[in-house]
This record gives C-alpha cells, sequence and structure tokens, in this order.
C-alpha cells in the first residue's frame, strides 16, 4: 500500500553501534543501509483484508541483488513496541541490531509487525498458528513489488534465496509460516534456510504442563496474554469462566496494548496457576475434549515434514519456553521422514530465555553466511 523512508546510515555508524553492543562479536558491517516502514494488505483466515505494517532493510547498492531474510520479532505487549514503530531506536535492540547487522551484511531484512500490531487493528492472535503465514508472505510480496516502485536513487533488488528466522513468539511464527509456504505455497516461495528458535510448538504438552505446574514463573503475564487470545478467537466462553473475579476485572486494561510487560506482571501473581479458578484447572487436566485443550492441540506445530534446510535453537535451562518443545519437534520430524532438519542446543552457561536470545541469533547469522549469495 505504501513506504516511508525511516532513516540511512553508513556502514561506518553501522559499525561503532554494533561493535558497541556486542564487542568482539560483531559482524563487519560492508554496506551502507536505508530503512523504510511499510504497509501492506492481507487476507486473514476469516476472508477479512486487513492492513498490516513493517520494517524493511536493505544495503545501498543499486550494482547487486541480495537474498530477502524475515526476521519475526519475539512477543511484545505494547502496540507501538514493533518495528515499523521503533525503527533504529534502541529502545528496542532486537530490531535495531538485526535491521543493521543483516542490511550492512547484504541482506534486504524484513521484520512485520504481526496481525492486531502496528497499523493492525483489533486483538493479536497470540501463538495461533494460521494467522501468521500472511504477515510474512505478503510482506514478502510487498516488499518485491517495493523494489521496483521506489525512485531509482533508492533503489534495491533481490535474488533468489530467502531465509526465516526468530526468536521466542517469532520461533513459533517461523515454523507456522516454514509450514504453511512447503505445503500451500512451494511453487512461489523457495525456502533457502529457516531458523525457528526458542518457540512454543508443543502447546498442548509442554506448555500445558508448565500451565498446570506450580512454580513461579519469570513473565507470569504470558498466561493470560495467551488465553485471553484464545478466548476471543476460539470463542471459549467469558473471562470469569477462566480467571478469578480479582484478575478476570482488571485483565482488559492491563492487555489494552499500553502496558508494558513488567507492569502487567506486577500485578499478577508469580505463580501463574494461582490467577485461574479451580474449576477451569479441574476440566482442563480431567477433560480430553475440554475445548481450550483441543483449540492448543489444532495450533501444535511439530507433526510435519520440513523440506526444506532448517535448523533449531534452543538454550537447555530457558526458563520460559522450555527446551522440550524443540526436543519433541525435532524427534518428531525426524520420525516423519525429515533429512535436513538440525537441532543446536546452548548449554547452561549461555543463561536462560533472554540471555541465550543473542548467542542464537549469532549464530544462526554464522550459518547463513556461509550460503549467503550476492549476485
Amino acid at each position: 500500500i505504501s513506504y516511508e523512508h525511516k532513516v540511512s546510515a553508513s556502514s561506518s555508524d553501522i559499525q561503532w553501534l554494533v561493535d558497541l553492543a556486542l564487542g568482539n562479536n560483531a559482524p563487519e558491517a560492508l554496506y551502507d543501509m536505508s530503512m523504510y516502514s511499510i504497509e501492506y494488505e492481507i487476507e486473514d483466515p476469516r476472508g477479512f483484508i486487513d492492513t498490516l505494517s513493517g520494517l524493511v532493510s536493505f544495503p545501498v547498492d543499486h550494482t547487486k541483488s541480495f537474498p530477502v531474510a524475515s526476521y519475526q520479532h519475539g512477543t511484545t505487549i505494547e502496540d507501538q513496541n514493533v518495528p515499523s514503530v521503533t525503527g533504529m531506536s534502541m529502545s528496542n535492540q532486537e530490531v535495531s541490531l538485526i535491521s543493521m547487522i543483516m542490511s550492512s551484511s547484504g541482506y534486504i531484512i524484513m521484520l512485520p509487525d504481526y496481525i492486531g500490531l502496528g497499523s493492525s487493528g483489533g486483538y493479536h492472535p497470540y501463538i495461533i498458528a494460521d494467522t501468521y503465514p500472511p504477515a510474512i508472505t505478503n510482506m514478502i510480496r510487498a516488499v518485491k513489488q517495493m523494489s521496483g516502485e521506489i525512485d531509482n536513487e533508492n533503489s534495491f533488488m533481490y535474488n533468489n534465496q530467502l531465509y526465516l528466522l526468530g526468536y521466542s513468539e517469532g520461533g513459533y511464527v517461523t515454523m507456522a509460516a516454514v509450514k504453511e509456504i512447503e505445503e500451500n505455497l512451494s511453487d512461489e516461495f523457495n525456502i533457502t534456510m529457516s531458523f525457528p528458535m526458542a518457540g512454543a510448538y508443543d502447546l498442548s504438552g509442554v506448555m500445558v504442563d508448565l500451565m498446570l505446574s506450580e512454580e513461579v514463573y519469570p513473565d507470569p503475564y504470558y498466561l493470560p496474554y495467551f488465553i485471553l487470545t484464545y478466548i476471543e478467537k476460539y470463542e471459549l466462553g467469558e473471562i470469569e469462566d477462566f480467571f478469578k473475579s480479582e484478575y478476570a476485572n482488571i485483565l482488559p486494561e492491563l492487555f489494552n496494548g499500553n502496558h508494558s510487560g513488567g507492569y502487567i506482571n506486577s500485578h499478577l501473581p508469580s505463580i501463574p496457576i494461582q490467577m485461574m479458578t479451580d474449576e477451569m484447572v479441574n476440566d482442563f487436566t480431567n477433560n480430553p475434549d475440554f475445548p481450550f485443550r483441543l483449540a492448543l492441540q489444532e495450533n501444535d506445530l511439530y507433526d510435519w515434514t520440513p523440506q526444506s534446510t532448517m535448523y533449531l535453537f534452543h538454550g537447555i535451562i530457558d526458563e520460559s519456553v522450555p527446551y522440550q518443545n524443540s526436543v519433541v519437534a525435532y524427534n518428531k520430524f525426524l520420525e516423519n521422514g525429515s533429512e535436513s532438519v538440525f537441532f543446536e542446543t546452548l548449554e547452561e552457561s549461555y543463561g536462560g530465555h533472554a540471555e541465550a536470545a543473542p548467542y542464537c541469533l549469532l549464530g544462526a547469522y554464522n550459518i547463513i553466511s556461509t550460503v549467503h549469495m550476492i549476485n
């Protein structure tokens, strides 16, 4: 629909910023960068047309064509804390560093905001598999269209390599996108390599066990964010059917898109199951046909057969999205006959969910670099 220039940066400025953030791990910045926010249309799974937004950065070199890489960001609660809005702001280091590193290394790097975030209205369907692929595939189409419409001075060219990568929610999104592309869009998109990292692929198993546990959880807001989305999407009932009244009364306001995860956490118990009604926990535990349980099974992402090269990354002491999610997925992929799926584990010394993220991303970057092609 539209695009708007946000910022340009020289390779020397990018190198200085990346060195500051990553020290000896910083890759070399080879190209100047140009960054744009972009709006594009999708048809969502219900058949409605929606306007989505995202961010795209690319190397400034009119003589070469570069691979397209799509990075799927992690969980965000705030409507404005998304790639198309934050851009190069260091308040969102995930977005700014990935944009700078990838574009200055010779990639057209796009970062979709997702449905319900950025320009898109309504709620964000958090961890619901079929809502994510249109945001990625249509943004790829829009970026390619943009390359032919942008003025010559700022133009860019793409080649036929395509990389998909993401961490946390973005790991789940990446897995959903690869599955949809390989099963239904392989005549249009050819995935060179994908990197689903630290995603919740086994919702009805590993994540349920975590939800039902009586253990302290570092980010208790994940649970209501997740459940509120499923109540909305699958019409599972009223908030009061799931949450105790003291939480049911405050959750809609807490999740209005204006509050940070830390702020929401401060209003919630550190053991998430303590928010739930006894009836809901009992039904969920004992009824295999409980609608919420069936909805989770529908959104599991491990029982299929990836065809393109895929690297799963996960830290073994991930306290937010347990490492077993990737173990279950990897083992099932092998059982189903996948021959090009690899599993990279990060040992305890790399830390938990947030601490391991930069190492996963650098690991993915280093693997991509071995097959990266510029024409």
